[in-house]
């Protein structure tokens, strides 16, 4: 009984170093799996934070139909890593979105020129609208162009 009791030990003892290489190989899996998942999260709310700087700026534009060039600036600011994050079709679409928003802004300024004829105010005024529209289509154009990079299914 006492060379069973041996053997017994013997056997688990060998097997005492594969069992515990199986389950620090499955840890370290696991640990792994989570850091993947912790990196997509986190890519995923700079993702997101730059899709609401763009929102929050084609909101500016509607509500007031003009835009201030500090809201221009922060937009810059917020979305200045789009092309590392989202890349480079993204980050040429804000940049657009941004030139637009300059082109708005000094629209407004003229069309408040006292000393601006009337055939000037009326075509600069038709420049707005259509730059106004163009604002107002970017609402769903972003949400489509975003989209791939905010899906949560993967």
């Amino acid at each position: 009984m006492n060379a069973d009791i041996k053997d017994i030990v013997q056997i688990l003892s060998a097997a005492l170093a594969p069992i515990t290489a199986i389950v620090a190989i499955s840890l370290a899996w696991r640990q792994h799996r989570l850091e993947s998942v912790k990196f997509r999260h986190q890519l995923y709310e700079r993702r997101l934070a730059i899709f609401n700087s763009t929102m929050q700026l084609l909101a500016i534009v509607m509500r007031d139909a003009d835009v201030q060039m500090a809201d221009l600036l922060k937009f810059l600011q917020e979305t200045n890593q789009s092309y590392f994050l989202l890349g480079k079709d993204i980050a040429d679409y804000l940049d657009e979105i941004y030139k637009k928003g300059v082109e708005l802004r000094g629209q407004e300024k003229r069309l408040h020129n006292t000393n601006l004829a009337e055939g000037e105010r009326t075509r600069l005024a038709d420049q707005n609208v259509e730059l106004l529209n163009w604002f107002g289509r970017q609402l769903l154009v972003a949400r489509e162009k975003f989209a791939p990079h905010l899906k949560l299914d993967r």
